[in-house]
């Protein structure tokens, strides 16, 4: 018994053998803790993982799985608490600030790398939206993890001024972002432009006094292909901030037109008029026709209010469909002798006989 004592009170480094067995024996209770916080986790996960697919348990899975090791090391540093280290007292402390720091730091990644790839899985994301997605995400994480080190900067070097460094950061923040204050607003909607989808790319827009085809969508900046052929930069901020019409996301056009007829018209071709431009709307593809009616008397013709409906989304074949409609209304017009007239100017000459005749 007494050799036992004397072994276990024998000095090793300014420490018993004693309390490095203390030491060890924390560090494997909590290493076999950990190891069956696993398992047993693990087994109540593939159980309630069968019954329904639940974010928040995929999420503490992959947590997990990413903080074993670091659950490891603070197992060790607990572990080594039980043991006299005073000349090493405050650099163990600090390691285990770090430590945790880096764990924190860690697990906000792992959070932002798991929501990534699951909005990537789960949704039906377009390639730009994936692209904005990816450039928020790594934005996101390198502004934690440069949090994350000026933390344990200042945690093993207590001298170090980090107010000091925050005030330059702030102040020189300040001086870029007004310079480049147009240009993060713009980066800022451009975001916003992908997120919400005003439009895309290869729809015709318009806004302000501006209207084309989008070509390209960038960070600074939406590209227009008008009618015309130009192309048209418009910054992103300015975009955002106007009225943006959709041309390309209408499911039907409407479209009301005023055809004027001549006055000497005989009455059964005027009853005939419905009927006729009714006709001439149908022979067109992807039309509905709504009413066409005698609607008022002109200063020089009868005018005939046409209403009729173009089922197409793209505005370039949109056109192309109006076009065949207004052909057809001029050739069937044709055909049944009606005249489409145009602003003329009778002048009439009386002659007149002199007074004395």
């Amino acid at each position: 018994m007494r050799l036992i004592d004397k072994i276990l009170t024998t000095e090793i480094f300014g420490n018993t053998i004693l309390r490095y067995l203390v030491s060890l024996l924390i560090f494997t209770i909590l290493f076999l803790a950990i190891c069956l916080a696993e398992k047993i986790l693990k087994r109540i996960i593939d159980k309630i993982k069968d019954k329904k697919d639940n974010f928040g348990i995929r999420l503490t899975q992959f947590l997990f799985r990413r903080l074993g090791p670091i659950l490891y090391v603070f197992a060790f540093l607990i572990s080594l608490e039980q043991l006299n280290l005073q000349d090493f007292r405050s650099i163990l402390h600090s390691l285990e600030r770090g430590l945790i720091a880096i764990a924190i730091i860690y697990v906000l990644v792992a959070i932002i790398d798991f929501v990534y790839s699951e909005i990537l899985t789960t949704s039906t994301l377009g390639e730009d939206q994936k692209k904005a997605m990816q450039v928020l995400m790594i934005s996101i994480k390198v502004i934690i993890v440069l949090l994350g080190i000026i933390f344990i900067i200042k945690n093993f070097i207590p001298t170090f001024d980090i107010t000091s460094l925050l005030t330059t950061f702030g102040i020189g923040g300040v001086i870029i972002g007004l310079g480049l204050q147009r240009i993060i607003q713009d980066v800022l909607n451009y975001f916003a432009i992908i997120f919400d989808k005003p439009f895309v790319e290869g729809e015709y827009i318009v806004t302000g006094d501006v209207q084309g085809t989008v070509s390209k969508i960038n960070l600074r900046s939406t590209r227009l292909i008008s009618l015309s052929g130009e192309e048209v930069n418009i910054p992103n901020s300015v975009i955002t901030s106007q009225v943006i019409r959709n041309w390309s996301r209408l499911s039907t056009r409407r479209i009301q037109v005023n055809i004027g007829i001549a006055y000497e018209t005989e009455k059964e071709k005027l009853e005939k008029m419905s009927e006729i431009l009714k006709r001439a709307v149908e022979s067109v593809e992807k039309t509905v026709f709504a009413f066409a009616r005698f609607s008022s008397f002109g200063s020089y013709s009868l005018i005939f209010t046409l209403a009729y409906y173009i089922n197409e989304t793209d505005y370039n074949k949109f056109m192309e469909l109006q076009e065949k409609v207004n052909i057809a209304i001029f050739d069937i017009l044709k055909k049944e002798g009606i005249e489409i007239v145009y602003p003329i100017q009778v002048v009439r000459v009386e002659e007149m006989n002199n007074k004395g005749a």
